[in-house]
């Protein structure tokens, strides 16, 4: 069975999702639609999408489409997944799903009641590197794991009509790539924090920039992380436990993964390379679609949940509304 699937938002993201789309067995781009036709049109014809629609509600409620890619900016990623939830429609939604505890508990259950399909984008996990690490851990390779850390860093001048660092957009280093660090280290765990803390340095409008925060989680881990557009930092992420450590060569997309004793001799080495990540989260995405799913086993709701309470814990301490 081919998964047809709608792409709504036809950004730099969209692209790369688009591009990948046509590299991945038994799927193909259905439909797609942006506020610009004519940049609609040209997608279209790049991406052999086999529709083109002037509103994102015509993708939405074409019954030819399996699933629905949001591609948007974040301010707009609650409004079309509630949409695409009321509408029983499947909906694969870029990271990060919502900004808030609050609207992301109210997608879980709305795709619960409707017996929807709901997944958070986070191709990390879908990485095979990421989930030999996840299995490390669990089988006790490292004994119990005590600390972790990771950062995901790049350098963008500053540009305040940029989405970025736009209020309006809800840019801002936490939710753009500030997820990927925090949910590096809940999937390792397989547990959330107890307590969060952090310190932000702010763009001139009040955006936050960058941010440095730490983790505690309830059998004693901690995680120290970072994020922010002024600095290019994406070294290796560690997890470092009583009886060894497992070296990744970043928190986000990772493609080898290292298991070393103590005293950091290679114990095995574990490398999966792939041309793009995005292609295993698509693989993942029509699979569960496929078998009639409506959450991920490797992007659970409780974990998508669970992220939105550290934005909403940060930004609380920072001051951000």
């Amino acid at each position: 069975m081919n998964i047809k699937f709608g792409i709504i938002g036809l950004g730099r993201i969209s692209s790369r999702f688009a591009k990948v789309l046509k590299t991945v067995e038994n799927v193909e781009l259905s439909a797609v639609a942006s506020r610009d036709l004519e940049r609609t049109n040209k997608f279209a014809r790049q991406y052999e999408s086999h529709k083109v629609f002037s509103s994102y509600e015509e993708v939405i409620n074409d019954p030819e489409v399996n699933v629905v890619y949001i591609g948007l900016t974040h301010n707009f990623h609650y409004e079309f997944a509630k949409k695409c939830l009321e509408a029983h429609k499947p909906v694969l939604c870029e990271k990060p799903l919502v900004t808030t505890q609050k609207q992301a508990v109210e997608l879980v259950n709305l795709a619960k009641k409707n017996n929807t399909f709901l997944m958070e984008a986070m191709w990390t996990r879908c990485m095979p590197a990421y989930i030999k690490a996840q299995e490390w851990v669990k089988y006790g390779r490292i004994g119990q794991v005590k600390l972790i850390t990771a950062n995901f860093s790049y350098h963008v001048p500053y540009d305040p009509y940029h989405r970025l660092f736009s209020k309006e957009t809800e840019g801002g280093s936490l939710f753009d790539v500030g997820i990927y660090p925090i949910d590096f280290a809940i999937g390792i765990v397989g547990g959330y924090p107890q307590s969060v803390t952090g310190s932000v340095q702010f763009a001139p409008n009040g955006v936050d920039e960058a941010a440095a925060f730490s983790m505690k989680f309830a059998n004693g881990e901690l995680a120290n992380l970072a994020c922010g557009f002024n600095v290019r930092a994406m070294e290796e992420a560690y997890i470092y436990g009583t009886q060894g450590r497992i070296i990744l060569e970043n928190c986000f997309g990772p493609q080898t993964c290292i298991l070393c004793d103590e005293d950091g001799k290679i114990i095995e080495k574990f490398k999966k390379t792939v041309a793009d990540g995005f292609e295993h989260q698509i693989r993942h995405c029509a699979d569960l679609l496929r078998a009639g799913k409506i959450e991920s086993d490797l992007i659970p709701w409780e974990d998508t949940i669970a992220s939105a309470a550290i934005f909403d814990a940060l930004n609380r301490q920072w001051g951000i509304s």
